[in-house]
């Protein structure tokens, strides 16, 4: 079933209860209200003084005409001020009934009639049948004993109901085909972003363009989706741009060393002499080309794949895990390597990755620094300075040093691939925090690390 007629159905489906509810609710209404209306007028009527003759409240009628007992109080005429509009009659304390009128039907008389006659108490309203046809009675004790009936037909009321239920029954059918017709539409609207979102994807999905975008019309959560469709085709286009351009980097930076390996080995197989001192400085020349090709692929995997992401954040202190680092260098190069701690503070990282961060950044250090300089190490708060005394570099070069295999005019000479400052920022961005290149005062540059605030 698709999301259209879901939506729909929901829709159409929920004004239907409500129509069907305001119809029944105005049944009820409309009910209730003719219901008070002949319970008042029954109400009026058993109270009315002048309906049972002479004496407050018909006393004599009700307790005193002996002569009447079991007969009408009236022959055929009413007293004057009662209309003919409804059945009454009176039942007498010891249980015998007196018509109003000798033309008019008897009314139903129960026990419950007669004890109230008997002995009083709450008027009792009811619904009863007489000759048929449907009547709303009133059984009220009078003041002297015994209790008046009053009945008034409620036919009329009746064929009202019947005829504003067909009226009401017919707005119940309306309403509810609005109610489809307006879901219909509702839904037509309301799916429509969402149909061209998924005709965009398979696009997508089917021709790889990414280039195709979809018009964000509304600023709601639809057209807050449209608008992450778009960012992500973005990002998907500039991942595979960036791809793109890896390979072609790395092809052209493996095509160098892997000529030189070739160029040395087919000399070295033209080269008989075992102890012919140009074989020895070939193989030297091979080994050395052959180590850097193994760093270059080595970083290229570890650049490509990012599994340091995969490694879980621990909460460890920056100052000994920067001393680690730097122990390590000072047996790897043999050099002075200082280290200066200012506000020790612990952060939450991946410390493989991060240890692989600043082992770039000294070796850069180390790299580019005279053999008798120093490379100065100063970690304050959550910031890691790596200082060197070397060349520098310029600030045009500083702007594309992070990029994959760049490599300045100064380092071309040197042996590297290009990739060590590139894994920095992949490693510092995936920490949330920021590396930047700045000239030190009197030669040479300073590496700055910075990491966010451990929570």
């Amino acid at each position: 079933m698709s999301l259209r007629l879901r939506l729909l159905i929901v829709v159409a489906t929920t004004f239907a209860v409500v129509v069907v509810g305001c119809v029944y609710a105005a049944h009820v209404s409309a009910s209730r209200e003719l219901r008070a209306q002949t319970d008042h007028f029954l109400l009026q009527r058993a109270s009315d003084p002048h309906l049972l003759g002479p004496g407050p409240g018909g006393p004599q009628a009700a307790g005193q005409h002996d002569d009447h007992d079991g007969g009408p109080l009236y022959d055929q005429t009413l007293p004057s001020g009662i209309e003919p509009d409804a059945i009454t009659q009176v039942i007498q304390a010891n249980g015998s009934t007196n018509q109003l009128v000798s033309s008019q039907t008897a009314l139903p008389v129960d026990a419950t009639d007669r004890a109230l006659a008997a002995h009083g108490g709450k008027p009792r309203l009811r619904d009863v049948t007489v000759d048929g046809e449907p009547y709303r009675m009133i059984t009220a004790p009078l003041p002297n004993g015994g209790a008046v009936q009053v009945a008034r037909s409620i036919k009329d009321t009746n064929n009202v109901l019947s005829s504003l239920d067909v009226r009401l029954l017919l707005i119940a059918l309306a309403g509810t085909a609005v109610a489809g017709a307006l879901a219909f539409l509702i839904a037509r609207r309301m799916t429509k972003p969402i149909e061209q979102l998924t005709s965009a994807a398979e696009q997508v999905a089917t021709t790889q363009d990414l280039e195709h975008h979809i018009d964000v019309t509304s600023h709601d959560e639809l057209g807050r989706l449209a608008t992450s469709f778009n960012t992500m085709l973005d990002a998907l286009g500039s991942s595979r741009e960036q791809q793109h351009r890896l390979v072609m980097d790395a092809s052209h930076e493996l095509r160098t060393p892997l000529t030189a390996l070739r160029t040395n080995i087919e000399m070295l197989q033209r080269t008989t002499a075992t102890d012919d001192p140009q074989r020895a400085e070939l193989l030297a020349a091979a080994t050395s080309e052959l180590g850097e090709l193994s760093d270059l692929v080595a970083e290229l995997v570890d650049l490509a794949t990012d599994a340091r992401a995969e490694e879980p954040l621990q909460h460890v202190e920056l100052a000994d895990l920067v001393g680690n680092v730097v122990e390590r260098q000072r047996r790897r190069f043999g050099r002075t390597i200082t280290l200066t701690t200012r506000e020790p503070m612990a952060v939450n990282v991946r410390a493989g990755a991060l240890d692989r961060a600043v082992s770039n950044l000294i070796d850069n250090a180390c790299k580019f620094s005279p053999d008798d300089a120093a490379v100065d190490v100063t970690v304050t708060g959550r910031t890691v300075e790596v200082a060197d005394h070397g060349p520098g570099i310029s600030a045009e070069d500083r702007a594309h040093v992070f990029d994959r295999f760049y490599r300045s005019a100064t380092a071309r000479t040197k042996t590297g691939s290009g990739l060590g400052l590139a894994i920095v920022q992949q490693i510092v961005a995936m920490h949330g925090g920021t590396v930047e290149l700045q000239a030190r005062e009197g030669g040479g540059i300073v590496a700055r690390l910075t990491l966010p605030a451990a929570p």
